[in-house]
């Protein structure tokens, strides 16, 4: 929430609702996670975390409950306030503990005595910890000459001259397989580099042979490259994160390539633990929403019904137009939703 609020320059106090001051944000969450490298906490988690309709941030309610396979719901921990209640094992009832670190989030606090005896609610941790939201990626930050010693992207693209640099260092096959990925989708490319060397600083550099060679820097590179280069190298890390969500990542590919980068989300997908991954991402291209004409499951539409209300969310696959949509363009669902067939329109519907 800080970073978001950071990025937008904006106050928390713009964030709980613009028409009335007395609703709060909350988040509920549900996840079915596969048990750890310990054989440890697998079921079904069910995540609550409320904010304060006040001017500042600050959590106000949390709830963690695990559902194990073929068993009863536990609720691991409740708090409310400054009242917090864990589990314990022994009595099977919940117990009161001196709530810490407070304004802050039960979820964050420092691994100690009082999660000792609940290694489900840091399995849950651990997969929450390994979220990341990546915001429209900057070219103008994906070409910078980077230093450090990061490990993963940042927000808008920081770092991907240092983790691709790293990546050629320590982990050479997996950088060979980034540069025959770029080669099959630029087929002029014949190589990337990374000058540098360790923690000092690093920057891209790309290879063309084209009639003749030639050898671009990261700023004459094109922004479409640097972005489909992020993207692509999502799949070589050696750990990739547990939940990505993508702000429009077809934004400057061109468009007989957006078919390449919704293929490079799925593969993320199908990893297998613990390099599992669930993808989420937002687009206003009707090019990436023909690549789901086989699984409108996986599309959800945001609507605004009327003015002053909030959004209204629809699974495709319950959409009553679908089947419509799909005999009427035939297998192009991005025409059927800018004909405005199948929702997701533009603006406040209605009067």
């Amino acid at each position: 929430m800080e970073v978001y609020l950071q990025d937008r320059n904006w106050d928390y106090n713009d964030i709980p609702n613009l028409r009335e001051t007395k609703n709060v944000v909350r988040w509920e969450l549900r996840a079915q996670l596969d048990a750890d490298e310990d054989g440890c906490g697998e079921g079904q988690y069910h995540y609550v975390v409320r904010l304060a309709p006040k001017k500042r941030l600050r959590v106000t309610y949390e709830l963690l409950e695990w559902t194990p396979l073929g068993k009863e719901t536990q609720v691991l921990f409740k708090r409310s306030a400054t009242k917090l209640e864990l589990l314990d094992r022994k009595t099977k009832a919940l117990r009161s503990y001196e709530a810490i670190g407070l304004p802050a989030s039960v979820m964050s606090q420092p691994q100690g005595s009082w999660t000792r005896d609940l290694p489900e609610m840091l399995c849950f941790r651990k997969w929450v910890e390994g979220f990341r939201s990546y915001l429209i990626w900057d070219p103008k930050i994906l070409r910078n000459p980077d230093r450090g010693k990061q490990v993963e992207l940042g927000p808008s693209g920081e770092h991907l001259a240092t983790i691709i640099g790293k990546m050629k260092d320590k982990q050479p096959k997996s950088f060979n397989r980034l540069v025959g990925r770029i080669r099959r989708l630029f087929p002029t490319v014949t190589d990337v580099s990374v000058a540098g060397r360790g923690w000092g600083w690093r920057s891209l550099r790309l290879h063309e042979a084209n009639g003749r060679d030639a050898v671009f820097n990261s700023q004459q590179m094109s922004d479409g490259i640097l972005r489909l280069l992020a993207i692509t190298s999502l799949l070589y890390m050696d750990r990739i994160p547990s939940v990505i969500t993508l702000e429009e990542p077809e934004n400057g590919v061109h468009p007989q390539l957006v078919r390449e980068v919704v293929q490079i989300l799925r593969e993320l997908t199908q990893r297998k633990p613990p390099n599992k991954c669930q993808v989420f991402l937002t687009t206003h291209s009707p090019y990436v929403l023909d690549e789901f004409f086989d699984h409108p499951e996986e599309v959800y539409c945001m609507d605004r019904p009327r003015p002053q209300a909030g959004a209204v969310v629809t699974r495709l696959s319950d959409n009553k137009q679908l089947n419509i949509a799909r005999d009427t363009f035939q297998r192009s669902l991005g025409e059927a939703w800018t004909a405005g067939l199948i929702g997701a329109s533009a603006g406040v519907r209605g009067s």
